[in-house]
């Protein structure tokens, strides 16, 4: 099963656009998976967008009443999958604002298959890849962090030879058994940042 982890704030636009871009997707590829929503104090219509499609796939929503952050919302819906999912799952985050393509999935599912890795990060920074609706200054910030964090903390594929290159971009896919790994060692701890940098700090310490 793959489990798909999509974290927030009144975003109920672009999921409605989202959520048929994922079904589609996955009748594609005809693999089973599961939508999980963690809806960050969202005050917006995103439940009821949610819940017409509930028709069309599984899917959970995990509400969050009284703290925002999107570190706390994706710690929230990976302690959820650790916790209540197969060992043999897939776990997928990405961005619910449209910033990451569904289409992209069968492709990066087929790599991480074939070379049977514990995680993977798609990344902003190679020959390959294109960015959009995304200001420059912030792609800038993005890849200084990047490479400065590729100094301190480098992360390499022991098969291929390839490194972690984006270490801020939250489009992953990861084993279920490897986050469950790392809960059983820090338990909640596991994430401790609030915010963005969340994605930096499961990175750092699933390669520890």
């Amino acid at each position: 099963m793959i489990r798909i982890l999509l974290c927030a704030f009144n975003e109920a636009k672009n999921i409605e656009k989202l959520i048929p871009s994922i079904i589609h997707e996955f009748e594609l590829m005809q693999r089973e998976f599961e939508i999980i929503f963690c809806l960050d104090c969202s005050t917006d219509n995103s439940v009821e967008v949610i819940e017409k499609y509930k028709k069309q796939c599984p899917i959970t929503i995990l509400p969050i009443e009284n703290q925002r952050g999107l570190g706390i919302a994706f710690k929230k819906t990976f302690t959820h999958t650790i916790l209540n999912c197969s060992d043999n799952d897939l776990i997928i985050s990405f961005d619910a604002d449209c910033t990451h393509k569904p289409s992209q999935l069968s492709e990066m599912i087929k790599i991480f298959d074939n070379e049977n890795l514990d995680f993977m990060v798609a990344s902003r920074f190679v020959n390959s890849s294109s960015i959009s609706h995304f200001p420059f200054y912030r792609i800038m910030i993005s890849k200084s962090i990047s490479l400065f964090l590729q100094i301190l903390f480098p992360i390499k594929n022991t098969k291929n030879k390839n490194k972690i290159k984006d270490y801020s971009s939250g489009y992953r896919i990861y084993k279920n058994s490897i986050l469950q790994k790392l809960y059983k060692k820090l338990g909640a701890n596991f994430i401790t940042e609030k915010d963005f940098t969340y994605v930096i700090e499961i990175l750092i310490k699933l390669n520890q």
